[in-house]
């Protein structure tokens, strides 16, 4: 049995590249309270203009859990 939940195998290829090139937005502070995903988000469409607005989202989404799982903080809560 396969477990594989990935299906969008041409987003899975680009994931860790294209986490390397925008991380940086994690780092910085976006500004007015914008949710850091709106920030990847336009970002990453800067970046790959050739990827779709639901593989975008789903970069933005996935991005930023693997960020959180990368780096946790002792003592706060998992969101």
């Amino acid at each position: 049995m396969n477990d594989e939940r990935r299906k969008n195998h041409k987003l899975r290829a680009l994931f860790d590249e294209a986490y390397r090139r925008l991380e940086y937005c994690f780092e910085a502070r976006p500004r007015q309270g914008l949710p850091v995903e709106w920030v990847v988000y336009r970002a990453a469409r800067a970046a790959y203009p050739q990827l779709s607005s639901l593989d975008l989202f789903q970069f933005a989404v996935a991005s930023s859990r693997v960020h959180r799982s990368r780096h946790r903080q002792p003592g706060h809560l998992a969101y």
